[in-house]
């Protein structure tokens, strides 16, 4: 029962929606959810006792037929601007790991996202990206001056990582990859040396950081498993061993597929038809403009890609090997959190992410946790949001279609509510998403 006096004059209670909570569990066909001052009073079947228990002059929003999810969170995105974080918010998207050169950059972004009517995602910095310098994502100066992105040693690897975490960092990201799997033949780039990775992740286990690795490589990835990280940043391209898989599941490792990514580098132009064909992905209110439309439609678009990653065969050929570790690792019960790591469609990209899961083998349900409470674990944020419950942030869509029954409809949206304020919505008649590939 719901107790008048906590509940405030702006309280609103949202009744008749089928409501999925983000844990997996079957949706509640007419429910009521209670929401004041950001939070979730109270949420499950609307009951007799439950609507009667609602203090006289709430505010009651009737959302028969239409269905309520947690708000999506990308576990893994880069962000060129802060249009391309509003452009995450306005699919749905209510929280991201960002991931970060610059510390400080990162944590100011993160607090500006808190602000009431930011209009972004709130931002959960991943920082700094250590690499080796001339590898991938060192091929430019850090902007950072207060920490070394470069080690070359291992004791200066456990001295950077202790000045991120001075610097506020929760979470550092590691590549360990010369991208050889999607560059070739092209020069392989310098790859960090294991004695230097294996001291940034035991020191960021030491301070207690969590620490994410780019190691798409079964060799990489096992040895960034055994030394304890905390998340596979993207899929593995060969099949995982049973003693890696029973090693993230007792960590736990979370496993961020990113297969829109490998989706991408094995056919550029295809998967970027495929998603631009889909009338959810450019027609009003999210949908893309027509300059980013014709843009990333263009041929030289796609085949400048085809040009920087070249060994796109090898890629494709190890799709097959990409959805079964997906699946694998999912009924093994390995964390496997949505991440996307698609800077085309910012936003956008989940729901693509969220169908490439179901064609791999996991239910709707199964793939709408993955974007909530296994994604708000993977960044500590497990005990403020990832699921409608009691106590936790109101962070949710209202959607005009069914997405246990086809997990395109999460692009169906009517309403976004992030901290309990209505932050966008509206959805084209009759237009509850589209196939991407």
């Amino acid at each position: 029962m719901l107790s008048p006096g906590l509940v405030a004059a702006a309280a609103v209670a949202f009744r008749g929606a089928a409501l999925i909570d983000g844990t997996g569990a079957p949706p509640i066909p007419d429910s009521l959810l209670v929401v004041s001052e950001g939070r979730i009073l109270s949420v499950g079947p609307a009951t007799r006792e439950a609507v009667d228990s609602v203090p006289v002059g709430v505010k009651t929003e009737d959302l028969t037929g239409k269905w309520i999810v947690p708000g999506l969170i990308d576990a893994h995105v880069h962000a060129d601007s802060d249009e391309d974080l509003r452009e995450m918010l306005r699919w749905g998207v209510t929280a991201v790991r960002l991931m970060a050169e610059d510390v400080a950059a990162a944590h100011e972004i993160a607090a500006r996202s808190r602000a009431p009517g930011s209009g972004i995602p709130d931002v959960f910095p991943a920082a700094p990206i250590f690499t080796r310098k001339g590898g991938w994502w060192g091929q430019e100066e850090p902007p950072d001056s207060h920490i070394d992105r470069f080690p070359a040693t291992p004791e200066q690897a456990r001295s950077a990582v202790r000045t991120a975490k001075m610097l506020g960092s929760p979470e550092i990201k590691v590549m360990l990859d010369d991208m050889a799997w999607c560059r070739a033949s092209l020069p392989a780039l310098p790859k960090m040396d294991p004695a230097i990775a294996r001291a940034l992740i035991l020191e960021a286990r030491r301070q207690n950081l969590r620490v994410g690795v780019h190691a798409p490589e079964l060799a990489d990835a096992r040895t960034a498993v055994f030394d304890h990280a905390t998340a596979l940043a993207h899929g593995v391209l060969e099949p995982l061993g049973e003693d890696v898989i029973a090693s993230m599941k007792r960590g736990p490792v979370y496993y961020i597929p990113t297969m829109d990514l490998y989706e991408f580098l094995a056919d550029p132009g295809g998967f970027l038809n495929g998603v631009l064909s889909e009338p959810s992905a450019t027609k009003p209110p999210r949908g893309l403009p027509a300059a980013k439309v014709a843009k990333l439609g263009a041929p030289g678009y796609a085949e400048g890609y085809r040009k920087r990653y070249p060994n796109f065969e090898n890629v494709r050929r190890h799709l097959p090997d990409l959805r079964e570790n997906l699946v694998r690792l999912h009924r093994a019960g390995v964390p496997v959190a949505l991440g996307t790591d698609m800077w085309a469609f910012p936003g956008l990209a989940v729901s693509v992410e969220m169908e490439l899961y179901v064609k791999a083998g996991l239910s709707p349900l199964e793939t709408i946790r993955s974007a909530t409470q296994t994604a708000a674990r993977s960044v500590g944020a497990e005990g403020e949001r990832g699921t409608l419950e009691a106590g936790k942030r109101a962070d949710f869509l209202v959607l005009d279609a069914d997405p246990s029954k086809d997990v395109r409809s999460v692009r169906a949206i009517l309403e976004i509510y992030k901290h309990g304020q209505r932050v966008g919505g509206g959805t084209a008649s009759g237009d509850g998403g589209g196939r991407s590939r």
